[in-house]
C-alpha cells in the first residue's frame, strides 16, 4: 500500500517536470522578431540564438557582396540577371524571417506541440505578423525592381561587354578606383540620328571628381575638333565612336587632355530629353544669347536656334540643344531637390537601356556619399574655345574650307587648362608650400613658373633670386615628398634632391630653375 501510494504522489510532480515551460508572450515575441530578427528570441530568454539570427543576414549580405564585387564573373552574372537575382534575395530574407518570426513564437519548445496550447489572441497575432511579412517583402520586391532593371541597362557594358561597342579590343575590365583619388568619367552624348550604325558622340564632356577636397569640373569638347593620329585616329573627334567605340574614343581623350580617364557614361540624346522631362524641366541662367540660323535637325536638316539671356525653364528639347556644363549642374540642383522622388519610379521607365556606363557598380556608394558633400560652387566648368572671339581664353584654331570646318587643337594650351582644371587631389590635401627660385635663367621666368604652378594648386609662397645652378626640385620638409615628385612631373622631369645645407629656405620645397629648364611638360607636348 505504501508503495503505490508512493507512486501515486509522484506522478503528478512527473507531469510537472515534462509540461512545457514557456515565458513571456509568444505573441509578443513574434512582433519583436518582425520588427528586427532574434529580438524575439532574446525577448524570451534565449539570447545567444537571437544574436546569432541577428548577425547571420548581415554577416551573408557582406560576404556575398564583398564575393560578388571583386569577382569580376558573378558581377557581369548578377548585372545580367539582376531582376531574377533580386526576386531570389526577396524570397530568401522572406523565408528566414518567417522561420525566426515562428521560431520566436515558439519559444524553447520543439517539435509540433511548439505550435500548440497557445491563447487564440497568440495565434491572431501570429496570423498579422505573417501577412505584414508577406505585405512588406511583396513591397520591397516592387519597388527594388525597377531599380534591377535599371541596373541591367545601364551597366551592359560589364554585364554583357561583347555587345557592346563597335571595337573589338576594347578593354571591359571595371575601372579602377579609390575613394582617395580624382576620378574622371567621360560623358558622350550620342547621336543616332535614326540610324543605329551612325553614331556620332556630338557631346563630349569630361567630368572630373576631387573626393578628397569636394571639388569638381567639367570641361567640354567641341565634336569638330580635328584629331591628327597617324596610326591611332585621324578625323573630328565625334566620329571616334562610330569607327572604335569607347576604346578608341578614350584613346582619343587621353592623348589630347594628356589625363587619365577612369570610366565613361553613354547618354542617347533622346534619353536625355526625357530625363529633363520627366522631373519638370531644369532652370538655366543663360549668360548670352544664343542664336544659330543652321542648327542641324534629325533628318539632315536645318532650323533657326534662338535662346534669350536670363534665367528662364528649360524643357528637354531646348535644354538638349543649349548642351553644356551649366545645363548639367542645374540638372544636378533639381535632382538633388525631394520632389524628384515622387517621379523616380516613372523617370527608371523612361530613361530604359540610354544610358549605359562601365564604371564599376562596387564604387557607387562611395561616389554617392561624395556627390551629397559638394558644394554647388565647387563646381568648375570649361569649354575648349576657338580664338579670334571675345572668350576668357581660347585653344582652338578655326580651319574651313572645301573639305569642311575643323577646329584644329593647340596641344600645349589643351593641356594647361586640363592641368588646372584637373589637378591632384593630394598635392592640394598636402597643402607644401613652394618656393620658386632664379637660378640664372632669363627675367620673369621663374615668376612665369609660379603662376602656372598655382593654377595646378601647388602652393607658391614666395618667388625668388639665387646662385646660378642646374633646374632641380629641392626638398627641405621630407613628409611633402609627394608634392615634390608631382612638381617633377609637371616641370619635365627635373631632378629631385635633398635642399642643400648652404640654400636656405622657409618653403616646404624650393624649385630651382636655371639655365637648362626646358619648360613645363605641357609645353614639351607640341
Amino acid at each position: 500500500m505504501s508503495n503505490r501510494g508512493a507512486s501515486s504522489a509522484a506522478l503528478p510532480r512527473v507531469r510537472a517536470l515534462s509540461a512545457p515551460v514557456v515565458t513571456g508572450s509568444p505573441g509578443f515575441a513574434a512582433v519583436l522578431s518582425l520588427l528586427l530578427p532574434g529580438l524575439g528570441q532574446m525577448y524570451v530568454g534565449r539570447w545567444i540564438r537571437g544574436a546569432l539570427m541577428i548577425l547571420i543576414p548581415v554577416f551573408t549580405v557582406l560576404l556575398v557582396g564583398t564575393f560578388t564585387a571583386i569577382a569580376d564573373p558573378l558581377t557581369s552574372f548578377v548585372l545580367r540577371n539582376a531582376a531574377e537575382v533580386t526576386f531570389l534575395v526577396a524570397a530568401a530574407f522572406f523565408m528566414y524571417h518567417l522561420f525566426v518570426v515562428v521560431d520566436a513564437f515558439a519559444g524553447n519548445l520543439r517539435g509540433m506541440r511548439s505550435l500548440r496550447g497557445r491563447h487564440v489572441v497568440d495565434y491572431l497575432v501570429l496570423g498579422l505578423v505573417c501577412v505584414a511579412l508577406v505585405g512588406f517583402y511583396a513591397t520591397a520586391y516592387r519597388g527594388s525592381a525597377p531599380w534591377a532593371g535599371l541596373f541591367t541597362k545601364v551597366f551592359a557594358p560589364i554585364a554583357n561587354p561583347p555587345s557592346v561597342g563597335t571595337s573589338s579590343g576594347q578593354d571591359y575590365s571595371p575601372p579602377v578606383w579609390t575613394d582617395t583619388e580624382r576620378l574622371n568619367v567621360l560623358l558622350l552624348g550620342v547621336d543616332s540620328r535614326g540610324d543605329s550604325t551612325t553614331q556620332n558622340t556630338d557631346t563630349m564632356i569630361v567630368l572630373s571628381l576631387d573626393p578628397v577636397n569636394k571639388t569638381a569640373a567639367m570641361l567640354s569638347i567641341p565634336r569638330d575638333v580635328y584629331i591628327d593620329r597617324p596610326g591611332v585616329f585621324t578625323d573630328k573627334i565625334n566620329a571616334a565612336y562610330a569607327y572604335g567605340g569607347y576604346d578608341l574614343t578614350r584613346k582619343v581623350v587621353e592623348d589630347l587632355l594628356g589625363i587619365r580617364l577612369n570610366a565613361y557614361a553613354l547618354v542617347d540624346f533622346d534619353a536625355f530629353t526625357k530625363i529633363v522631362d520627366t522631373v519638370g524641366g531644369v532652370v538655366v541662367d543663360v549668360k548670352r544669347p544664343v542664336r544659330d540660323e543652321s542648327y542641324p535637325t534629325p533628318d539632315y536638316g536645318v532650323e533657326r536656334l534662338d535662346i534669350t539671356a536670363g534665367p528662364q525653364l528649360m524643357d528637354g528639347q531646348t535644354a538638349l540643344r543649349l548642351a553644356q556644363q551649366l545645363v548639367l549642374s542645374a540638372l544636378r540642383t533639381r535632382i538633388s531637390e525631394g520632389d524628384f522622388l515622387r517621379g523616380l519610379p516613372g523617370l527608371i521607365d523612361r530613361v530604359g537601356s540610354a544610358v549605359q556606363t562601365n564604371f564599376d557598380p562596387a564604387n557607387i556608394l562611395p561616389l554617392a556619399r561624395f556627390g551629397t558633400g559638394i558644394d554647388g560652387d565647387a563646381i568648375r566648368s570649361e569649354v575648349l574655345y576657338p580664338c579670334g572671339g571675345s572668350y576668357p581664353h581660347c585653344e582652338l584654331q578655326s580651319s574651313g574650307g572645301d573639305g569642311g570646318f575643323y577646329l584644329i587643337p593647340d596641344r600645349a594650351k589643351i593641356r594647361d587648362l586640363a592641368a588646372a582644371l584637373f589637378y591632384d587631389p593630394q598635392v592640394k590635401s598636402e597643402g607644401a608650400s613652394v618656393e620658386v627660385r632664379n637660378a640664372g635663367a632669363r627675367n620673369g621666368l621663374a615668376q612665369s613658373i609660379a603662376d602656372r604652378l598655382a593654377e595646378r594648386a601647388f602652393t607658391v609662397s614666395t618667388v625668388s633670386d639665387g646662385a646660378a645652378g642646374r633646374s632641380a626640385v629641392l626638398v627641405r620638409n621630407g613628409a611633402k615628398r609627394y608634392t615634390a615628385n608631382a612638381l617633377a612631373l609637371q616641370l619635365g622631369g627635373l631632378p629631385v634632391d635633398a635642399l642643400p645645407s648652404g640654400e636656405q629656405s622657409s618653403a616646404d620645397i624650393v624649385v630651382r630653375v636655371g639655365t637648362d629648364f626646358r619648360g613645363l611638360a605641357t609645353d614639351l607636348a607640341r
